[in-house]
């Protein structure tokens, strides 16, 4: 139900002009005729007080005794000239001189008066002394009653005529706004119809109304600039929604539409075109260590150059970060080839931008309709399978053909459903409980992962990271992976104050500027206790880039976040290199711990290794122990803390719960 109903400007107005007048016409109408009836009131009485007067003067030049007669034709002719109703001279004895029965109203009717209407008699009486001649010492009182008839009609008479005054003013300006309001509303009506026109989505009629008043003259311009404005606004929409914003080539949208008239021209003239999927090679790699702004400008030399080389019936579009598309018109599989490696030429000369000379390189896959597919998404697709081809070979171009490796197909998949596996919770947490082995207290967990897909069933991390790290999609990974660990492990920490979560992070992963402040953002808002978090890298991955891995893990180090050292043992560096870095923890491979024994090749590394750590205030965990033997061979050691199937396989968060829970028992059983 709506609460307030919408009027016109006229009928606001008019309501307007009704509504005051209505609040203001009784007030004024009250005003003016008490201030008339006062005035008028006040001229009838000093006008009755000296026809009194001076009838009193005129009666007090006479005899009382010798000249009734003349008093009394005195009286007569009073009344006679005015509207006087009642005179008479009463003696101090109350006795009356009067004229003749002419008058009907009697004297014992009088009351004197002080105002108009005061004893509601219609009579205004007043009575004023008199002294008569030969009458000394007598007291004598001249009283007369003047008819207030002729002044209540007069004032009956104004109050009439002002009501009808009052009511053809209000009506003559209700008819004046009338017109005004009229000749208002006439171009704002006119104003919105031309609005609603322009709502409509007709932008080509003008909003300017021709009007003499200047409010609605500069209104009438105001609309008519914001009618051009979202002209121009809606041509630039146009312009974003369909280009790529970076590279000014079409997008996605419009590759897609363009792909699909491709196809119905296809169809129509008995003509084939070829598809041209381009990716660059290792671009991550500039925009991870030279800063993604470079690695923009790159993109924009290369668009420039290939754009330039298309004919004006081809398009070539920006339809990811660093792939591209082509769509060649009226061509065969040998020219889409030729073409495809012009474009490779085009690509690999030297680019320099911002002081830095860079090489570029790029895998092209090529589909054919309709050899290769009738629509636009399955040629896009056979497109992508011989673009992989075509990297996993160090090929510059491939065309697609029926029997390439289904190895490659299967990636396909598993990258395209990547995204949205991540968006839909299909990769699962598993947490592999840490024991101080000096204590036998539990100390935390590693998170470990599993993809879940819904046709391929569970994939390990060994196929589906490296897919993940190629895509660009791992932060996404790592960030969903920290995001559901703290939320759901923050209790524990609570309880354990100790227990501390340790998480992998790949080496594209690390080098990723904004990884430190998603981590951050994803602590404060599970309120996790950020002195609990452990980053695991492996020691190749700070090898490569000794510099900026310092500076990267000093950042992580300085926020509080906890660094550990996975797979150690397995590369080249030493421990004396190693304490450069901000190290907290370091995590022996399991390859040197499984099976051992004090006469094994491997014991003296082990030894060596957990002395020099504890030296330089370096913790020790020791992975992948399997036997009682192996578990008390590392306390004789001091390994600090332990992990491994001997203790625990991954588990699921409910099932980790339960294993602390029944710890204790295990401890028994250990010691």
């Amino acid at each position: 139900m709506k609460l307030f109903r919408t009027y016109s400007l006229s009928s606001y107005m008019i309501s307007t002009i009704v509504f005051v007048h209505a609040l203001l016409a009784p007030i004024l109408f009250s005003v003016i005729l008490n201030v008339y009836s006062h005035s008028s009131s006040e001229l009838f009485i000093t006008h009755a007080n000296n026809i009194a007067g001076i009838l009193a003067d005129d009666l007090s030049n006479k005899h009382y005794s010798r000249q009734r007669d003349t008093l009394l034709n005195i009286l007569d002719s009073a009344v006679l000239s005015g509207n006087i109703v009642f005179i008479d001279i009463q003696d101090e004895l109350q006795h009356s001189l009067k004229p003749s029965d002419q008058l009907a109203i009697s004297s014992r009717y009088f009351i004197e008066d002080y105002a108009i209407g005061q004893n509601d008699d219609a009579i205004y009486f007043l009575s004023v002394p008199v002294s008569f001649s030969g009458a000394a010492g007598k007291n004598f009182k001249l009283r007369i009653g003047f008819d207030e008839a002729p002044l209540n009609e007069q004032i009956t008479s104004i109050k009439e005529r002002m009501i009808i005054i009052i009511l053809i003013y209000i009506f003559s300006m209700i008819s004046f706004f009338t017109l005004i309001t009229h000749y208002i509303h006439k171009p704002l009506k006119l104003l919105r119809q031309k609005s609603n026109t322009i709502a409509q989505g007709d932008f080509d009629s003008a909003l300017k109304v021709a009007s003499s008043i200047s409010d609605i003259k500069y209104l009438s311009q105001d609309l008519e600039k914001m009618r051009i404005t979202l002209i121009q606004m809606a041509s630039n929409m146009q312009v974003q929604a369909t280009h790529d914003e970076l590279t000014g080539l079409p997008n996605r949208y419009l590759y897609t539409d363009r792909m699909h008239q491709a196809v119905s021209l296809s169809q129509r003239t008995n003509q084939s075109f070829a598809l041209l999927l381009l990716d660059l090679d290792r671009f991550k790699e500039i925009n991870d260590t030279l800063g993604h702004g470079l690695g923009d400008k790159v993109l924009q030399v290369l668009a420039k150059r290939m754009h330039e080389s298309m004919r004006e019936s081809d398009t070539i579009a920006r339809i990811g970060g660093d792939e591209f598309s082509v769509i060649l018109i009226n061509v065969d599989q040998a020219t889409a080839s030729a073409i495809a490696k012009k474009m490779i030429r085009l690509i690999e000369p030297i680019i320099d931008v911002d002081g830095h000379t860079l090489n570029a390189t790029a895998s092209i896959g090529i589909a054919i309709y309709p050899e290769h597919g009738l629509t636009p998404e399955l040629l896009l697709q056979h497109a992508d399978i011989a673009m992989y081809n075509a990297k996993n070979n160090n090929l510059s171009t491939s065309i697609y053909h029926a029997d390439m490796d289904s190895d490659n197909y299967e990636k396909l998949i598993l990258v395209n459903d990547f995204k949205n596996s991540i968006d839909q919770n299909h990769f699962k947490s598993l947490f592999q409980p840490k024991l101080n082995l000096q204590t036998g207290e539990v100390c935390g967990c590693e998170l470990l992962l599993r993809w879940n897909h819904p046709t391929l069933g569970l994939i390990c991390p060994d196929r589906f990271i490296p897919l993940a790290e190629q895509e660009n999609l791992i932060a996404d990974l790592t960030c969903w992976a920290t995001h559901q660990s703290l939320r759901l492990l923050r209790d524990i920490v609570l309880m354990i104050p100790d227990f501390n979560l340790s998480i992998n992070v790949s080496p594209i992963n690390l080098l990723d500027s904004t990884l430190l402040s998603s981590l951050l953002d994803i602590i404060s808002g599970c309120d996790f206790p950020i002195q609990n978090l452990t980053i695991e890298i492996t020691e190749n991955v700070i090898m490569k880039n000794p510099v900026r891995s310092a500076e990267i893990l000093n950042k992580f180090s300085e926020s509080g976040i906890k660094i550990s050292i996975d797979d150690f043992g397995t590369g080249y560096s030493s421990l004396a290199y190693l304490q450069k870095f901000p190290i907290s923890e370091l995590k022996i491979d399991k390859t040197f711990i499984t099976d051992l024994t004090v006469e094994s090749a491997n014991y003296p590394i082990v030894k060596a290794s957990i002395t020099m750590a504890h030296d330089l205030g370096i913790s020790v965990v020791a992975e992948g122990i399997e036997t009682i033997d192996v578990h008390h061979l590392l306390k004789e050691l001091k390994c600090d803390k332990v992990q491994g199937f001997f203790y625990g396989l991954p588990m699921s968060f409910n099932e980790l719960q339960n294993w602390l829970e029944e710890h204790a028992e295990i401890n028994q059983l250990i010691d």
